[in-house]
């Protein structure tokens, strides 16, 4: 009868322990399963996160979809009385689409692309030669990116005159193409930073076989850097589309981007409005310039912008997981 009793007590025992050890491994988690708690915590953290970044673009969309009298009426919060599609027709106009979307792109992949060649380059360059003065390179790169780009606003000035390129795209290209575009230090740091996970037996391999510097740049360390490419154009070509500090200054109006058209959208809308015989402004409240269109100009600024994220987030983790930079 003892016997009996131990054995159910130990059985009960053993029972509970199991179960505790089972609610254990759903909440904590095991070695290579992550527990609820830290799935719930993750997605909390990401949903408060996402929030905060949606929230604005939702609020514009909202308000870009109202009239005028929608924005006066107390009544409507989040939900437009009827779509009024009428601020993003007249934006659509007044912001010269969608041909200002080509020149923006022709500008902006143009100045990437010179900044992605002499960023790897140079990059290159720092990971894997010594030379006197490499020290001072460095910190004439990180003193570019710290101090605020007006300081070399009228040296730059000065250049582009000498060399006749102010008001074309040769100003922002030349720049780009010298190593000394946008945030151009940031991007020579993340390709040396790209290349000196290269393990160097690779090149040494290479050099055996009678490779010279510039064909094992280009056969051996080009191909591995793949993300650094995706990095650095995605980040310089959104720079290179909202920068209006400079185009504005260097190219003079001759060449005009979506975003310096969007800093004029409240006078070129009103004469879109004229030009488009919908009335007079004093008889329809709903031709005045409000939030409303300049929310939805901001809207098609950042749409392309918002595509090529989409697109590219899919190549940048494969690329990631296809490049086997592992180091030494």
């Amino acid at each position: 009868m003892f016997i009996n009793l131990k054995e159910k007590n130990n059985h009960y025992s053993l029972k509970t322990k199991t179960n505790l050890s089972s609610a254990k491994k759903l909440l904590f988690g095991m070695k290579i399963n992550d527990g609820l708690l830290y799935k719930l915590s993750t997605y909390a953290i990401l949903l408060v996160f996402g929030f905060v970044f949606l929230f604005p673009l939702l609020y514009m969309f909202s308000v870009s979809l109202m009239s005028n009298l929608d924005l006066v009426d107390s009544t409507v919060e989040w939900l437009p009385s009827t779509w009024y599609t009428f601020n993003y027709e007249m934006t659509w106009r007044a912001l010269k689409l969608p041909n200002a979307y080509v020149t923006t792109a022709l500008v902006a992949g143009v100045s990437t692309l010179s900044i992605m060649i002499s960023s790897a380059l140079i990059g290159y360059g720092l990971a894997r030669f010594n030379f006197w003065g490499k020290k001072l390179v460095f910190f004439v790169l990180l003193f570019t990116y710290v101090v605020p780009k007006t300081l070399f606003f009228l040296p730059r000035f000065e250049i582009f005159l000498e060399l006749n390129i102010k008001g074309t795209i040769g100003a922002l290209v030349t720049p780009a193409l010298t190593g000394q575009g946008e945030q151009a230090a940031l991007f020579i740091l993340i390709f040396y930073q790209f290349f000196m996970m290269i393990p160097k037996a690779l090149e040494e391999a290479a050099f055996l076989d009678g490779a010279g510097a510039f064909k094992t740049f280009w056969k051996i360390a080009l191909p591995m850097v793949r993300p650094a490419f995706i990095i650095v154009g995605v980040y310089a070509f959104a720079l290179y589309w909202n920068e209006t500090f400079l185009t504005s200054f260097y190219l003079e109006g001759k060449i005009q981007t979506v975003p310096i058209l969007l800093g004029d959208l409240q006078n070129t809308f009103s004469q879109t409005v004229q030009a488009s015989g919908q009335g007079a402004m004093d008889g329809n409240p709903n031709l005045n310039f409000t939030e409303g269109k300049a929310f939805a100009g901001t809207l098609l600024s950042i749409l392309p912008l918002a595509l090529m994220y989409l697109i590219v987030q899919r190549w940048f983790v494969e690329s990631i997981d296809k490049s086997g930079i592992t180091g030494e």
